[in-house]
């Protein structure tokens, strides 16, 4: 009652399967029913519906109950919510894909400094062996401008790709 919302008197004598109403096809209750009828377990996870509306994920194992002569005279369900581990395994496959991409970045930005050092390197020697005012000059001084803004980039990516704070 605590987790579906319903009361006793409400479920009794309807569809057991009435909480996850318009979720499955007709084709996932009748596999259900084929294995509990012929006297099997079922174990699964359903998303169910709370009399409010909302979802819950469910993980339940349903058997039958025999009398003495082995006849199956009903079934039990016994379950339970299982939302919010759900929930935290998403998280938790989130995380460690911001984690996969941050090692990535890293990686990548690493090249990207050690192709960006030979860039200002060499525009450094070509800026110091072009006379001043030559159009060539200040040609190799916005390539060491854009080589600046590149660097600070790269520092960024680092920072993010690193596990502690940085200052924006």
């Amino acid at each position: 009652e605590r987790l579906t919302g319903y009361t006793s008197s409400d479920v009794v004598g309807t569809n057991p399967f009435f909480t996850a109403r318009g979720i499955y096809g007709s084709s996932f209750y009748q596999s259900i029913w084929e294995i509990i009828s012929a006297g099997g377990l079922w174990k699964g996870q359903m998303t169910n519906i709370r009399k409010d509306g909302t979802r819950y994920q469910f993980s339940t194992i349903i058997s039958p109950i025999r009398d003495r002569q082995g006849t199956i005279t009903g079934y039990v369900s016994v379950g339970r919510d299982i939302t919010r581990e759900l929930e935290m395994e998403q998280q938790l496959r989130q995380s460690q894909k911001m984690e996969a991409i941050g090692t990535l970045a890293g990686g990548i930005a690493h090249d990207f400094n050690n192709i960006l050092g030979a860039v200002i390197g060499f525009s450094e020697l070509a800026r110091d062996n072009t006379p001043a005012g030559s159009p060539l000059r200040h040609n190799v001084d916005q390539i060491l401008k854009a080589a600046d803004r590149a660097k600070n980039l790269v520092k960024q990516i680092l920072a993010f790709s690193r596990k502690s704070e940085q200052e924006r």
